[in-house]
């Protein structure tokens, strides 16, 4: 009978816990494409810049080397710009071509020395 109602009590709380635990029963997700944690951009998502910006930054948590950088405008065809070869930084830049106003989407693509990749984008606008 003890054994019967520690066993319940135990079961009780248990619940109880589960109930108050915000994320019981809940998987964790990959968010879907940015913000990545840690991770911000110039232009940011979402800027409107008066005129062209001259480069494209990101800044990460820890090092990596910029890999790739598309610039597509709406109704345009895509423009790879080539990022220089350079070791692994914290915060990684390249000098954008000049923009013609519009909106404009950045898909970047890095990897560190380790080999891990990561790879985003962001949209912003040129007045």
């Amino acid at each position: 009978m003890i054994r019967t109602l520690a066993l319940t009590a135990a079961l009780a709380l248990a619940g109880t816990a589960a109930a108050q635990d915000p994320h019981a029963g809940h998987t964790m997700q990959a968010p879907a494409a940015a913000p990545q944690s840690g991770i911000t951009t110039v232009p940011a998502n979402g800027a409107m810049t008066h005129g062209s910006p001259e480069r494209f930054s990101a800044t990460f948590p820890h090092a990596m080397i910029l890999k790739t950088l598309t610039l597509t405008a709406e109704g345009q065809s895509p423009t790879a710009v080539t990022a220089p070869a350079a070791p692994a930084a914290v915060t990684v830049s390249v000098a954008l071509p000049p923009l013609a106003p519009g909106t404009w989407t950045a898909a970047w693509a890095a990897e560190g020395p380790d080999g891990h990749k990561m790879s985003g984008s962001v949209s912003f606008m040129v007045h």
